[in-house]
């Protein structure tokens, strides 16, 4: 006799009340109209902390990618809009750096950078910058200005847009990585805001 149990067709409902079940053995109560939004707010931890402990040696990054591969998965079972997994936010994050790449010409140099606040807080990019200073008063090294796209709100109601980040000054003096900060001449990202790693859905890759 075979063991192995089939699992029953329900609808949307139930299967929401399933989620809602898991996250309160948790000791997370959540009403059925945040569950979209708190899976977007998981996924969007999970990708940018993907993104920073990669470059880790031992981490265990297949946590994350698996992370993000249910939540995909169990986001499209319940009709929400997708999110990225581990290959959506690498992809991601080296088409940034393919792009600096190609507004940096021939000559340029790669860094290591880091966006240390706004909705890409803690992500770690590759990035391509001329070898000559972008202005007489800046060291060379990586672009001057990011603009990376953002989304904010849920399913039934998804905005876009961009945030702004400048290069600090210098870079940090024992591993001479970039850091990147909020720039404060640009429009600040509204809150609730998070990183846009959906080509389809932002339309937009980032720019330096």
């Amino acid at each position: 006799m075979s063991t192995t149990s089939t699992p029953p067709t329900v609808s949307g409902e139930p299967i929401l009340d399933l989620v809602r079940g898991a996250y309160a053995r948790s000791g997370t109560l959540l009403d059925r109209d945040v569950v979209d939004l708190h899976l977007l707010e998981a996924a969007d931890k999970a990708a940018c902390s993907l993104l920073r402990d990669q470059w880790t040696d031992g981490f265990p990054v297949a946590a994350y990618s698996e992370l993000l591969s249910t939540i995909a998965a169990l986001r499209s079972i319940l009709g929400y809009s997708p999110t990225p997994t581990a290959r959506d936010a690498n992809t991601w994050a080296r088409r940034v750096g393919h792009a600096s790449k190609e507004a940096a010409g021939d000559d340029a140099d790669f860094y290591e950078v880091q966006i240390i606040d706004g909705p890409h807080k803690g992500i770690i990019l590759p990035l391509w910058g001329p070898k000559m200073p972008q202005t007489p008063d800046a060291l060379a090294g990586p672009p001057l200005t990011l603009e990376l796209p953002i989304e904010r709100g849920d399913s039934t109601d998804m905005e876009y847009g961009s945030a702004y980040y400048r290069r600090c000054t210098k870079p940090r003096p024992t591993t001479m990585q970039w850091d990147y900060q909020i720039d404060r001449e640009r429009p600040f990202p509204a809150e609730g805001s998070r990183p846009s790693m959906l080509p389809a859905a932002g339309g937009q890759e980032g720019r330096a």
